[in-house]
């Protein structure tokens, strides 16, 4: 499968994810297009309190936090990526954990 993006260097993140075990979207990622590298991808609850961060590129939160399932609601996230000629790509919003 090919895909085509008509823009440039860019981090995009699903807005809802449902971490109910059925193999489908369980895990929220963030997906780079012409991203070289991933520098973080970090989520927060609605108190700023930090509950997921990563840098490998394909890793994603699960809606565990200490072995706990967090609540359904907003979560917030930051993600930050470098593209091929080295300029920084930031991106920062709101998901929905769908339980």
């Amino acid at each position: 499968m090919v895909r085509v993006f008509k823009t440039g260097p860019d981090l995009f993140v699903p807005s809802a994810f449902t971490p109910n075990g059925d193999g489908r979207n369980d895990v929220i990622r963030p997906v780079g297009v012409g991203i070289a590298t991933l520098q973080y991808f970090r989520i927060y609850n609605r108190w700023g309190q930090l509950l997921f961060s990563t840098s490998q590129t394909g890793k994603g939160w699960d809606g565990m936090f200490n072995s706990t399932p967090q609540p359904p609601g907003t979560y917030v996230f930051e993600a930050v990526g470098t593209d091929q000629l080295g300029n920084r790509v930031y991106k920062k919003g709101t998901i929905v954990l769908i339980r």
